[in-house]
This record gives C-alpha cells, sequence and structure tokens, in this order.
C-alpha cells in the first residue's frame, strides 16, 4: 500500500472545493501563527530578550563545563537506571496480571493500577519526604547528597513506568492470537515454556516500538528530579537562572533545547526500530510469496 493509498483509508480524497477551501484554511492558519509568533518576538526584544549578554552567561564555558554538562551526565544517568528498573519490573508485573494463579494477578493489578494512578512527581516526593523524616538510607547504607536524591529519583521514574509497562505487556499479550500458545501446549511444552520460548519472542517485536515511547517520557520525567533538588538539567538551571538573574528564561530555553535533542534521538531509534522490525516481518512472508510463485510457474 502506497503512502497516498494509506492516507485515504479512513477518508475520501478532496475534491477541487475541497482542496481550494483547505487551501485557504490552511494560509489563514499560518498568518495567524506567524503573527502570534511575531507578537512574542517583539514583545520578548522589548524586554531585551536578545540581547548578547543575557546569553553570554548562560552559555560561558565554566559554566557549561562545571553545570550544564555535570547536569547532563546526571540526567543520563537517572535515565538509566530508571529505565533498566521500569523495565525489568514491567515485565515481572506483566505476567504477573497474566498468571495463572489468582493471587499473583491479583497482587500484580493492585501494582499496576496502584502506581499508575500516582502522579509521579508526587510518588518522589512522598518517598523522599518519608526517609527524610526516618533517616533510613542515611542511617542505613550512609547515602547522602545526591546519591540518596538519585536513588529516590530512579525509585520513582522506576516504580511508575514500570506499572505502565507491566500494562503495555499485559495488553501486547491479549493481542496475540491464541493459537500460537494452543500450538506450544501442543507439541507439550508447559506454561512458563510457551511463555517464554513462545509467547515472549512474539510480543517483545510487537510492543517494542510502545516501550521505547514510554522511555522518552521517562526521560523527560528525570526533570521531576528538580523537586528534590537532584542536580539534573531543570534543577542545574533553575540554580544558573538565579544565579544570573538577566538570564534566567535563557537558561530555561537553552534547557529545553537539551531536552528536546536527547528526545528526538530517542524518537529516532523508535522509528529506526519500527523500520527494522516491519523488514523482519516483511522479508520471510515476502520469500514465501516468492517460492509459492515459483511453484506455480513450474
Amino acid at each position: 500500500m502506497t503512502r497516498q493509498q494509506e492516507s485515504t483509508v479512513l477518508f475520501d480524497a478532496l475534491g477541487p472545493k475541497g482542496r481550494q477551501r483547505s487551501l485557504i484554511a490552511s494560509i489563514i492558519s499560518g498568518a495567524v501563527i506567524l503573527a502570534l509568533l511575531g507578537w512574542g518576538a517583539l514583545a520578548l526584544a522589548r524586554d531585551g530578550f536578545f540581547e548578547e549578554t543575557r546569553w553570554a552567561n548562560p552559555l560561558d564555558v565554566l559554566v557549561v563545563e562545571n553545570t550544564w554538562i555535570p547536569a547532563i551526565l546526571n540526567t543520563l544517568l537517572a535515565f538509566a537506571l530508571g529505565s533498566v528498573l521500569a523495565i525489568v519490573l514491567g515485565v515481572v508485573f506483566g505476567f504477573g496480571r497474566i498468571s495463572r494463579f489468582a493471587l499473583t494477578r491479583w497482587a500484580a493489578t493492585g501494582y499496576v493500577q496502584f502506581f499508575r494512578s500516582l502522579p509521579l512527581v508526587l510518588l518522589i516526593w512522598i518517598s523522599f519526604t518519608i526517609d527524610g523524616a526516618f533517616r533510613f538510607t542515611g542511617d542505613t547504607f550512609g547515602w547522602d547528597g545526591d546519591t540518596r536524591r538519585l536513588v529516590f529519583l530512579v525509585l520513582g521514574l522506576g516504580i511508575y513506568n514500570g506499572a505502565v509497562l507491566a500494562e503495555i505487556l499485559r495488553a501486547g499479550v491479549a493481542a496475540l492470537p491464541p493459537g500460537q500458545a494452543m500450538a506450544g501446549y501442543a507439541v507439550g511444552l508447559n506454561h512458563g515454556q510457551v511463555q517464554r520460548l513462545v509467547v515472549l519472542p512474539q510480543v517483545v517485536r510487537n510492543m517494542l516500538p510502545a516501550v521505547l515511547a514510554q522511555l522518552v517520557i521517562l526521560l523527560k520525567d528525570t526533570s521531576l528530579g528538580a523537586v528534590i533538588t537532584y542536580p539534573e538539567l531543570l534543577h542545574s538551571a533553575n540554580i544558573i537562572g538565579h544565579d544570573y538573574g538577566q538570564s534566567y528564561l535563557q537558561a530555561l530555553i537553552i534547557a529545553a533545547f537539551i531536552y528536546f535533542a536527547m528526545a528526538y534521538a530517542l524518537s529516532k531509534l523508535v522509528v529506526v526500530v519500527e523500520r527494522r522490525m516491519r523488514t523482519k516481518t516483511a522479508a520471510p512472508l515476502a520469500r514465501v510469496r516468492q517460492i509459492e510463485a515459483t511453484a506455480v510457474a513450474e
């Protein structure tokens, strides 16, 4: 199916009058957007937003080396650890949701429904505040400062996104044709072997784009570490803005562009993975069709 055919599956192609009206609406919308952008740019210019001195301080070499680069590394560290924890919890509780044991299903369902319903910032803040009141990590493990903040940020990211990934896994298993599992049982596999050898490989392939998209959200959610003063990008931009009062908005915009660059890179990874998955699934089908055509010709 071509791109043009895909675009008209859900609606009829526009006629001459429809194309004309669509063009007029696009021109008007574009003009309104440009007018709003121009008005905003003029308002910022009157306030001195584009002055070189306001951008020079946040982009100073020492500020970049001592603040921006460590903030990027701290953000990526929280993202990496949170992603690993979320994937592990997602797999464990996702299979718990489809377990044959009722108690396991109830426990997994309770975890998913409870933590998926909580705001992530509330989960991070409550756990960090409780630990601060009882000094559990400080007295027991000796964690203090940034390490302690990183631990609770990663726990919040992992627990919340693990609940989301568990539901993605459950939905992926539910979408798999039941004949796949039945075929595994027919050749003598037990329930665990069917899930591990038959169901999981197919589910992972189908749900991988959704998982990667959720990891992009997890990357952006690392900015919630600012509520517990973990030195990630948003918190570091806030510090730079306070140090250079005239450059507060500039620092936030620089942080926004850095977030955009990292999220865009992950989004492109999602596109690459989807294309590779389509290639892998389309190649065997094309081979089968080629064999069938050869057989008919002979």
